[in-house]
């Protein structure tokens, strides 16, 4: 049977990986420094710093993938890009001071995608991020639900139909407050695992 591979970092809740890991012809592994995640199926605690030194130091040693990674997901932290009143982005520009956001967690995202070499990657954020996203990566590639953006390499699917429905994020002092608002809906998971097994399937045929 075919097997697959995905790597989620900043995988939170786990949205994005989770029709993946629901099929088991994909191994999924879900990178999240947050201890109070740990216990998603597939987590394992780990800063996407650390990783990335990992990667570095064995590569130093001669480190070569032995299996291919289908594709590569990352979520990077997206409060300091968001425009959202409260956001610090927006303070900034309300009070014309200058803004400099953390730009250090989409670097080593791709320095982990270089190593690696994943046939595909995704890397998603807010639309505020694309200011500061489109001099290291480009332009967006995808954009779905109006709030999701998406840069990378990923064979293109149609943008699912996405339920608005109301979802618990409990109170505004909740530790995983953010987590629940940044889950990623189930219908993207599955409509880029469709797409991307098909654009597999067409390849292996060539």
């Amino acid at each position: 049977m075919t097997s697959y591979r995905m790597l989620d970092l900043f995988s939170g809740l786990g949205g994005a990986s989770e029709a993946f890991i629901q099929d088991s012809n994909w191994e999924v592994q879900r990178i999240e420094n947050n201890p109070m995640l740990n216990g998603v199926t597939g987590t394992t605690e780990k800063c996407v710093f650390q990783l990335r030194d990992e990667l570095i130091e064995m590569t130093s040693k001669g480190f070569e993938p032995t299996r291919e990674i289908d594709v590569i997901w990352a979520s990077p932290p997206c409060l300091e890009f968001s425009l959202a009143y409260s956001a610090p982005q927006s303070i900034a520009l309300r009070e014309n001071k200058p803004y400099d956001p953390d730009l250090e967690p989409l670097r080593a995202t791709l320095e982990i995608i270089r190593i690696l070499k994943p046939r595909y990657w995704v890397i998603e954020n807010v639309r505020g991020a694309s200011r500061w996203f489109k001099p290291i990566i480009g332009d967006v590639k995808k954009v779905v639900n109006h709030s999701i953006f998406m840069w990378g390499k990923f064979p293109d699917f149609a943008n699912p139909v996405i339920e608005k429905k109301s979802v618990d994020e409990g109170s505004s002092r909740s530790p995983l407050r953010a987590n629940k608002r940044a889950l990623i809906p189930y219908p993207i998971s599955s409509a880029l695992k469709e797409a991307i097994e098909n654009q597999r399937s067409i390849l292996e045929w060539v």
